[in-house]
């Protein structure tokens, strides 16, 4: 309880006001927090009506005492700010004036609040003269949201300082300024700092001008992963307003462009990303991982009404190509496309039946379910889930069975075993894309391997902690964890010499190898990766 009677504070407040007594009055209010809701507000009510050369430093004065006190009185700073909308010329001449830090913090928060923009040179000459951090933050961030191009030179200077929090200052002043200058000043300081460029790139995803927009899209093409995987994401979340500029990238010849690309526009899902895709696929990519990215991304596009243009993907001779087409045709099938496959599949060579493993492996449910009704195709399918397939895909399409009354097929799968493998080797597989995990899954298990799989590396990095495999095989473009952080993270338990890990990845920069192998992996692999590949791989760096 306070000592002071209200009425003795509000009349003493009055009669302050009245015989223009700054001193006491400030006096009176360093007692404002003390008082109940209903007393702070008849005296702000008073102030309200005093005279503004009186009301305004006596606000000032409140507000600075807040700031070493970490309480800010929000009905003072309204006041305050109503006051400056009616007396902007006093705001400014007040800058100019006061000589006192929190004061002047105080000032230039309420020039930045109403956009005084004639506090504007009275700021930048802060810029020049002050050395204060905090009043040059303070000063950085009023300039920002004044909004003065004037100002984007003056502030970019801030983003090379020597202190964090003024980089940071700078970073949000220049987004909300946006000028075109800015957003190029903001995308020449990427790459020094991974939290750093996050804020930057978060400073484009909002403000989403054609400038932002494509300094966004240049991430694509960046030398550092963290930079390619964090701007992929934050055009995913813009979504179709990104889709124009994506598109564009799909003329150019650049794999690694193409393929982020794709990526971004399989998660978008617009529409109008179908036809630029499939003129880009009528061209017949010589890149293998580019097919497969186009067909990854089409099964994730409403593409039923032209599908059948997907089905040449199961002729294609990469095997993940074609399960990333067995994908796409599986979330678009239609009459037309069910025609197509099963005369595919009864003119497939019988020694290789690539098309039907494929739709297994990739486990298409819905092509499965209807060719299954094919005597060549189930006759097969019988044979191939009985003795080769993984048991997670015989048990999956088992019971894909018996839900859609086809009991004793069903059973036929369940009931088979496979013979018990002794001293298996253990491989973790962590990717992003199920499609992949698929393949890994088939091709580890042909192999007489264990595979674990992980579409998530957080939950690769857990279980390694307490589980350790004989090897890891990572991709590098991964949102939220990379392949070289998951690998840095990997080493804190397990040196190379125990625990080999191979990147596998569709990128081919020198520095992406660079700082992949200083993070410690064993090998890179480039995509697309075949039986072969991953055996010759582990045989080397497995004794």
């Amino acid at each position: 309880m306070t000592d002071i009677n209200p009425q003795h504070f509000i009349d003493e407040l009055r009669f302050d006001i009245k015989t223009n007594d700054q001193i006491k009055a400030r006096l009176v209010m360093a007692h404002l927090g003390e008082m109940d809701s209903q007393t702070q507000r008849m005296a702000l009510l008073e102030l309200s009506r005093a005279p503004d050369t009186f009301a305004f430093p006596l606000l000032v004065t409140v507000l600075a005492g807040a700031l070493e006190s970490d309480q800010e009185p929000t009905a003072v700073k309204e006041l305050l700010f109503s006051k400056a909308l009616d007396n902007p010329t006093m705001l400014a001449q007040m800058l100019i004036r006061e000589v006192k830090p929190n004061h002047r913090l105080v000032l230039a928060e309420v020039a930045g609040e109403i956009k005084l923009d004639e506090a504007t040179p009275i700021l930048l000459s802060i810029l020049s003269e002050e050395r204060d951090e905090k009043m040059l933050r303070g000063a950085i961030k009023a300039l920002g949201m004044i909004g003065n191009p004037s100002a984007t030179t003056p502030i970019s200077e801030f983003l090379y300082s020597g202190s964090v929090e003024l980089i940071i200052a700078a970073i949000q002043a220049m987004g909300m300024l946006g000028t075109p200058t800015a957003i190029q000043r903001l995308a020449e300081k990427l790459g020094s700092d991974a939290d750093l460029d996050y804020m930057i790139l978060d400073v484009f995803a909002l403000s989403q001008e054609p400038e932002a927009l494509e300094r966004l899209n240049a991430t694509l093409s960046a030398q550092h992963a963290h930079l390619r995987n964090a701007g992929k994401q934050r055009l995913t979340d813009i979504g179709r307003k990104a889709v124009p500029v994506l598109i564009n990238n799909l003329r150019y010849d650049d794999p690694d462009l193409l393929i982020h690309s794709l990526n971004v526009l399989g998660a978008i899902g617009d529409e109008s990303a179908i036809t630029p895709i499939r003129k880009l696929m009528h061209n017949d990519p010589k890149d293998a991982n580019v097919r497969f990215a186009a067909y990854e991304a089409l099964g994730q596009l409403p593409t039923a009404k032209g599908a059948f243009a997907l089905s040449q993907g199961l002729n294609d001779p990469v095997d993940n190509v074609r399960a990333a087409a067995a994908g796409a045709i599986d979330r678009n099938y239609n009459t037309v496309l069910a025609a197509g496959i099963k005369n595919m599949i009864r003119d497939e060579d019988p020694a290789e039946r690539r098309i039907s493993r494929t739709i297994m492996d990739a486990v298409c449910d819905t092509i499965f379910l209807d060719v299954i009704q094919e005597e060549s195709f189930r006759e097969f399918a019988l044979e191939y889930l009985c003795r080769q397939a993984h048991g997670d895909v015989r048990a999956h399409f088992a019971a894909l069975l018996k839900t859609h009354g086809q009991a004793e097929l069903a059973t036929a799968i369940a009931s088979s075993t496979c013979t018990e493998r002794s001293n298996v080797l253990k491989v973790f597989a962590v990717d992003d894309s199920k499609m992949i995990l698929n393949i890994y899954r088939s091709i580890l298990h042909n192999m007489g391997c264990e595979p674990v799989l992980f579409e998530f590396p957080a939950e690769a990095i857990k279980r390694v902690a307490t589980d350790k495999p004989d090897l890891i095989f990572t991709d590098l473009n991964m949102p939220d964890i990379s392949g070289v952080e998951l690998t840095r993270t990997v080493r804190q338990h397990y040196p190379k010499e125990t625990l080999p890990i191979i990147m596998v990845t569709t990128q081919n920069e020198c520095q992406d190898n660079d700082a992949a192998l200083k993070a410690g992996v064993n090998a890179i692999l480039n995509k697309p990766f075949n039986e072969q590949m991953l055996r010759a791989a582990m045989e080397a760096h497995l004794k």
